[in-house]
């Protein structure tokens, strides 16, 4: 039996960060059941133009169910509400204040249900001088730290590819509402569980944070693929040479230093005073760089 059977999700998230937070609900064995706009459904669903859903859309959605309801009018509404106590969770990551506006924010719904969980995904929360400020992933990377330590050391910012605010915040509040889901058993009442994007990405900044660099000089350094204390840790190209036709290594300990000299046929440099410790071996890493490329 999956871990969430019998859990019920009333999903009102868009897009990627809150949709990514029902779908692991889902993947869990939620019952998730989306409520999309009549017409239109999430604007996710049309990226690619055209009147079929996106690859976008069922990347995120693939195990929920979805209804048409117009939560803007009167009607759509009140039956919202009268769903509401059949229900466990909702989420939603709307722009701040919408719920509100709607007449659906977390005190009507806690008023009607006091057992509902609600988990809300915003990009900078909903108190501070940024609350009322706009969010997609890349802009609460940029705001969050991750474009800061991504890029050559002698360029510009990198945009990260990988969209770690949109599905890190779905994680993120996934976890805050499978623990809140706990203390409900225990208690019997709900709460709201919220999370910002931003702030998702400063807990994924905690390693490049907490460098040597960090604490001794202030701002981290960008390295492209060299790693701080692990001088052997890189990109190296292999054959034939394609575009992608790299090999990434992560040397960490002396054992995988030894193992690595003799790997590329290169056990003397074991014994050359250039690499014999972590601190010669980042003094001297572009010397490392050319054997193991070579």
């Amino acid at each position: 039996m999956p871990a969430l059977d019998g859990v019920k999700v009333l999903d009102l998230t868009q897009y990627e960060a809150g949709t990514s937070c029902s779908q692991y609900l889902a993947w869990f064995g939620a019952d998730v059941v989306k409520v999309e706009r009549p017409g239109v459904g999430d604007p996710g669903r049309m990226t690619e133009g055209g009147n079929r859903d996106s690859l976008y859309f069922l990347s995120f959605n693939h195990n929920k169910q979805s209804v048409a309801i117009d939560i803007a009018t009167s009607e759509g509404r009140d039956l919202f509400l009268r769903l509401l106590p059949g229900f466990d969770i909702v989420t939603e990551n709307f722009s701040l204040g919408v719920m509100e506006k709607l007449g659906l924010g977390y005190d009507v719904l806690s008023g009607v249900h006091p057992g509902i969980i609600y988990g809300t995904i915003k990009g900078f929360g909903t108190y501070g001088p940024m609350s009322g400020y706009k969010c997609f992933d890349w802009v609460a990377q940029a705001t969050g730290g991750s474009f800061s330590v991504t890029g050559e050391a002698d360029g510009p910012p990198v945009k990260p590819a990988a969209t770690v605010a949109d599905t890190g915040s779905g994680m993120h509040l996934a976890m805050g509402i499978l623990a809140a889901y706990i203390q409900r058993e225990r208690t019997g009442r709900g709460q709201m569980v919220e999370i910002a994007m931003q702030e998702t990405v400063t807990n994924f900044m905690r390693m490049p944070m907490s460098t040597r660099e960090r604490i001794a000089e202030g701002p981290v350094p960008r390295r492209g693929h060299r790693s701080s204390g692990m001088p052997a840790t890189g990109l190296y190209p292999c054959a034939p040479g394609g575009p992608n036709d790299y090999i990434y290594m992560h040397i960490v300990t002396q054992r995988m230093w030894d193992a690595l000299t003799i790997g590329i046929g290169k056990p003397e440099m074991q014994a050359d005073e250039r690499f014999t410790t972590v601190y010669a071996r980042a003094a001297n890493w572009d010397a490392i760089q050319q054997a193991v490329s070579e």
